[in-house]
């Protein structure tokens, strides 16, 4: 029946399917570049480390890229559409004009390519008109995360996220659900304040962003999505600040914080935040270089060295992170974000909603706004919440606390 396939229609049908858009690099035997358009690369095996990428059998870059054995994969960025183009087309000259260095193992590598992989060739599969070249990743590392170029029914295109949940990782899987509920109700908060909606929860000693929606804060290129942090005072106060039980457990981790500077008792800021319904951040150097060192383990990976540094920054904080009046007006505050709580049906907090990005010049008289907001799209989360849910909850409500 295959070989009834138009191959027109096959090609068409086949475009539905969007692909990244990655450029291949080596050296000929001269020891000049030569490189190639692929949009058929894929990851292979974690162990051994291994990765593909299919060109065709007629290209005569292929051919020296195998008889080099080694190559630079390149995952080329929705601003390097020119690039692709370029390795796209034959002749010798595809690589005028682009910025471009030799690595230590004499690869070609693109300067702004979102990721590289270096390989050398482990193999090589007959695939009808197509070879599948497998590499084994001899070296890689993401030194410039932006959004990817992909390539779609025929044209190029970039990624533009309405929103983004966090991948299932084991002990994710089951707040992923509830997270998928409230998706929508994140990208109408999003749109309608300009912000960044974020959702967040408790997942053992951690607190572990599950999902965004709207445009990155702080013109990030890259998704913040699954970051982790320490969950110890003053961070997440709405996800414990209803459990007596939670909030022990959280007091106990911040006691065995060495570097924690909180002036005063942890508890009078659940007793504000349990007051009030929300939560509060506001901007200082402390936090600011918090969310640089975490932003740095987003793009390098989480190091021993990079958790405990980011453990000691949390403790450093201090009360002036979550002030105890917003209303003084002989106080400047400089709001970060704003959260709030969404409870399921067993009156459990399941996560917490919190609006970021917000315009430099927002001030207290801005937080009702946010919060009004926050409070109603939590409110819709919750009615959505399916009555037995299994979710290990951040934190048991009180309600006569309330």
């Amino acid at each position: 029946m295959s070989e009834s396939i138009d191959p027109q229609h096959f090609r068409h049908v086949l475009g539905h399917f969007p692909t990244g858009v990655a450029a291949v690099t080596s050296c000929d035997d001269t020891g000049a570049p030569v490189g190639m358009t692929v949009g058929s690369f894929v990851s292979v095996s974690l162990s051994p480390p291994l990765v593909a990428f299919l060109p065709g059998k007629q290209s005569r870059t292929s051919a020296q890229i195998l008889q080099n054995g080694r190559f630079c994969i390149n995952v080329l960025g929705a601003h390097q559409e020119s690039a692709s183009r370029a390795f796209a087309t034959g002749g010798d000259r595809k690589f005028d004009g682009l910025d471009w260095t030799l690595s230590s193992s004499d690869l070609p590598r693109l300067d702004s390519a979102v990721a590289w992989i270096e390989c050398t060739v482990d193999a090589v599969h007959d695939a009808g008109d197509h070879d599948i070249v497998v590499g084994r990743v001899t070296s890689l590392d993401a030194a410039a995360p932006s959004l990817p170029l992909l390539f779609f029914q025929g044209g190029y295109g970039r990624f533009s996220p309405l929103s983004l949940a966090a991948a299932g990782e084991p002990d994710l899987i089951e707040h992923l659900k509830l997270v998928d509920l409230a998706r929508p109700v994140m990208e109408e908060v999003a749109a309608a304040n300009d912000v960044e909606c974020l959702a967040s929860s408790t997942v053992g000693d951690e607190i572990v962003l599950l999902a965004t929606a709207g445009t990155p804060a702080g013109g990030r290129t890259y998704s913040r999505v699954g970051q982790r942090l320490p969950h110890i005072p003053p961070l997440g106060t709405a996800l414990v600040a209803w459990s007596e039980k939670a909030t022990k457990a959280w007091m106990a981790r911040a006691q065995a914080s060495s570097s924690l500077c909180w002036e005063h008792d942890p508890r009078q800021l659940v007793d504000r935040v349990r007051a009030r319904g929300w939560s509060v951040a506001t901007w200082s150097d402390t936090l600011r270089k918090l969310e640089s060192s975490v932003d740095e383990t987003t793009v390098r990976g989480l190091t021993p060295h990079g958790r405990q540094a980011i453990r000691h920054l949390v403790g450093q904080l201090g009360s002036e992170h979550e002030p105890d009046d917003l209303h003084d007006p002989s106080r400047r505050y400089s709001i970060r974000s704003v959260s709030v709580p969404v409870f399921d049906a067993r009156n459990h907090v399941v996560m917490q909603l919190t609006v970021d990005g917000l315009p430099p010049d927002a001030g207290p008289a801005d937080v009702g706004r946010y919060v009004t907001h926050l409070k109603n799209a939590a409110q819709r989360v919750s009615h959505a919440l399916p009555s037995t849910e299994q979710v290990p909850p951040a934190a048991t409500v009180e309600r006569n606390r309330r």
